[in-house]
Formats: C-alpha cells, sequence, structure tokens
C-alpha cells in the first residue's frame, strides 16, 4: 500500500546539510520523520486529498536550527527584574532561584521564549542552568509530559554557588534521556574578554605587563573535567584568549581516547575569541567540537573594535581574531550559539557577519580571509550543533527517516546579495512534524 505524507515541500533552494550546494527538489513529511527527500521535480508522489503542499520558490528550506549555548535563566531574570521594577543588573543566582521556582511565571514565559525561539528557525538549544537548574527540571518534566515542548532541549550543569556535583549529573542522565529533553554534561568559564585584559594569552598585552588580570584556578577546572569525563560526561570550556585556549586543550588532552586519538566524550569548547592556529589544528585532531558566536560582531562599531583590538593586541596578533577559516580548514566541527539574551538568534544576521565579515556600521570586512562560506555557516547551525549534542543521527540534516525539524525562510539565502541578507526572515518552522510557526 503506498505511503501518503502529511506535507510536502517543494522548493529550487533545498540545503540538506549533507550536500555543499542547495538544490532543487521536493520534501516528504509523515508524522514526525521525513518520509523521503529528493532532487528533481516534484511529480506529486506521496501526494493524496489530505496532503498539504507548502511551495517554497525562491526559498531556502534547511534543517532545523540549533543554538549550542543559551542562558534562558538569565534572560528571564531580566524580564523579570523588568516587570517588577527592580534594578537592571545581572541576576544573582538568588533571584534565578526565586524565578525558576516560580512555575505561574516561568512555565508560561519559557513557552513565549519557545515561540520566539522557533520564529527565528530554532528547534533544538543547549541551555545553561546553573548548579542543580534551581527547579527548573521540574517545569521541564512536566511540559514535556504535556506535549508542550517546541524545541528539543538540552541542558548543562555549571557550577557557580556549589562545587561540580557528579552525582546531579547521574541523575539527571537517568531522568532525561529522550529526543526531547537531554542532560548534556557540564559547562565552565576559564577566562575573560580581551577588552577587559581577563583573556588569559600567550604573550602580554599590548598595553599591560599582564598576561591575564584574572586568577584562573586551572588545577581546580583540571580535576572536574577529569572528573566529568571519567563518568561520561562531556565538558564545556569557555575560552577566549590564546593561552586558555591552548590550556583547556592540555586538560582534554588527557581525557579518555579511542584507538585514533579522538577523544570518546564529545568535549567542546566556546567563544574561541583569539587563538593560536596550532591550537585550533590540535582541536581538529583531537575532535574537539567549537562553539562560536557567529553574530558576535553585530555588537559593535568597527572603528572601536579594531581599536580595542590595536590598543591590547597590536596588529600581529590581530591576524588571529576570530579564525574561523583555519578552524574549518583543520577538521574542526563548528557549532552555532548565541548566548542568548547576549544575542539573540538570527540566521540571515550571522551571515552578514560570520562570511562576509561586517560590522553593523560599515561595509569594509574585517579579517576577510577568516571568514566561513554560506553554506559552512549554515552546516555549522544545523548538523554541527547536532554532532555537537550527539544527536546527528536523529537531526541536523534533511535525510530519510530523521526527525523532521524544518526551517523555511521568505528568501535565497545563497543568491541575495551581501546588503539584503539580513532582510530575510522565517516563514516557516516545523518541529517533530508539526508546523509550529508561520510568518503573518
Amino acid at each position: 500500500m503506498p505511503e501518503y505524507a502529511d506535507y510536502i515541500i517543494i522548493s529550487d533552494c533545498i540545503f540538506d546539510s549533507v550536500s555543499d550546494t542547495p538544490y532543487k527538489g521536493f520534501i516528504a513529511i509523515k508524522g514526525n520523520s521525513i518520509l523521503d527527500i529528493s532532487e528533481g521535480d516534484y511529480l506529486d508522489q506521496y501526494k493524496c486529498e489530505d496532503t498539504i503542499l507548502i511551495h517554497s520558490k525562491e526559498k531556502t528550506v534547511m534543517a532545523g536550527a540549533v543554538d549550542v549555548h543559551c542562558f534562558f535563566a538569565g534572560y528571564a531574570g531580566k524580564h523579570y527584574q523588568k516587570i517588577h521594577d527592580m534594578p537592571d543588573t545581572e541576576p544573582s543566582p538568588e533571584l534565578l532561584k526565586n524565578i525558576l521556582n516560580d512555575k505561574d511565571f516561568i512555565i508560561p514565559f519559557f513557552k513565549n521564549h519557545m515561540k520566539m525561539l522557533n520564529s527565528k528557525g530554532i528547534t533544538t538549544i543547549k541551555e545553561m542552568g546553573f548548579d542543580d537548574y534551581y527547579g527548573f527540571t521540574d517545569s521541564l518534566e512536566k511540559m514535556e509530559a504535556d506535549h508542550d515542548l517546541t524545541v528539543r532541549f538540552n541542558f548543562m550543569s555549571q557550577p557557580v554557588l556549589e562545587a561540580m556535583n557528579i552525582n546531579y549529573g547521574l541523575s539527571m542522565r537517568n531522568k532525561f534521556n529522550s529526543d526531547l529533553v537531554k542532560f548534556s554534561g557540564f559547562n565552565m568559564m576559564t577566562d575573560g574578554s580581551v577588552s577587559d585584559h581577563e583573556a588569559d594569552l600567550k604573550q602580554p598585552y599590548s598595553d599591560s605587563y599582564s598576561t591575564c588580570h584574572l586568577n584562573i584556578e586551572w588545577n581546580g577546572i583540571e580535576k572536574d573535567v577529569l572528573t566529568a569525563d571519567e563518568h561520561d560526561f562531556r565538558f564545556s570550556l569557555h575560552a577566549q584568549g590564546d593561552a586558555a585556549i591552548a590550556k583547556c586543550i592540555g586538560i582534554l588532552n588527557k581525557c579518555k581516547k579511542d584507538r585514533n586519538g579522538k577523544l570518546i566524550n564529545r568535549h567542546s569548547m566556546t567563544d574561541l575569541e583569539l587563538s593560536d592556529p596550532s591550537d585550533l589544528a590540535e582541536m581538529g585532531r583531537l575532535n574537539i567540537v567549537g562553539e562560536i558566536y557567529p553574530q558576535i560582531q553585530s555588537l559593535y562599531d568597527r572603528a572601536g573594535k579594531l581599536d580595542m583590538i590595536e590598543k591590547r593586541l597590536g596588529e600581529w596578533r590581530s591576524i588571529n581574531y576570530w579564525n574561523r577559516r583555519y578552524m574549518l580548514d583543520h577538521g574542526m566541527i563548528l557549532s552555532c550559539g548565541t548566548d542568548l539574551p547576549l544575542l539573540m538568534d538570527n540566521i540571515p544576521e550571522s551571515i552578514y557577519h560570520a562570511v562576509y565579515g561586517m560590522f553593523p556600521d560599515s561595509d569594509i570586512p574585517f579579517n576577510e580571509s577568516n571568514m566561513m562560506t554560506v553554506s559552512e555557516l549554515l552546516k555549522a547551525w544545523t548538523y554541527g550543533g547536532a554532532y555537537n549534542l550527539s544527536m546527528e543521527n536523529i537531526i541536523g540534516t534533511l535525510e530519510k527517516g530523521k526527525r523532521a525539524d524544518i526551517v523555511i525562510f521568505d528568501g535565497n539565502l545563497f543568491e541575495t546579495d551581501l546588503k539584503a541578507v539580513k532582510n530575510i526572515s522565517v516563514e516557516t518552522t516545523i518541529f517533530d512534524g508539526k508546523i509550529v510557526y508561520q510568518k503573518q
């Protein structure tokens, strides 16, 4: 008996994150999975009277995007402060505890948050939860049971008020192991930003005798990472300076490896602001996943940022700033994050910055030779994010049998010119085979 699709998407710009180029074809969806995907003309396959056809001519269709570094609790904290006329400060862990345990506030707020993410094409996230997530896992359990989730929710524990808690990790791994909610290991900050002299550098700052104004407890970080690795938890280390990156690599190099010398657990490093190319090559060799912020240039004006880089680092080091090209050319798998609410997901905007190298106020690219291609960036948003979360067999590419997490843009991300690409937006988002967002 023939199989019929619930939805069929027809497009001349399907980017499946397997091929390097988009193609004309169709995607058939049945239930929560991709029934078929095929290149070429659509000839009424899988169609019955109940099938809904989605015509997407001159519109890019790709797998649902993955944001691998979000901080929803901080975003909720900022909103909570605003509606309660509280001072606009960094939400304290104590305030976050109160907010995350206020079910009447946090559950409706998170449902609206998911709608916002869906409107940006995001269908999977990795969230940072302080310590034991301060009760929010109870809300996650309820929303999953009530079928209210419209994103796949992966979360990490970031030790803040307490030491790393392996027993908590074990209990969360046992409790959450579905395709919708998973515990994803542990996260830790190491150094800070170059602008604040807090990035850990191999050579002193150009305007200081110091290599870092922070006192970083590297021995404690190593102990936690190796303990987590021994229990088969992955770790994400946030590193911005070239020395911090090198030290994190040194720690991860002590973790368990397979017979090919690759890390067994899918450890990652976040930010990677200023890097030594030789260290990036080592990250590729070890299979340390990179978590980059492709929209980060949107926060700065060109003159101010370049002046800071010149003062802090000098021209000789500036060529290694945001060096994603070298990462890719030396075997690193990249994934995309926003550190939301630092940045709000916007894939077309990320092309403007991470592909073309532009600041918001200038049409002169910065470090153009360090940039990515459109297809490389979209793969980082999709396959790279799925790989980061060990979900590449389920999501991240448009292939037969995978979950139907799909986003349709209202324009062609590959052929739209530099100045117009930021005007493209998400038209439709499909999560687990259901339409969860449509542009009005």
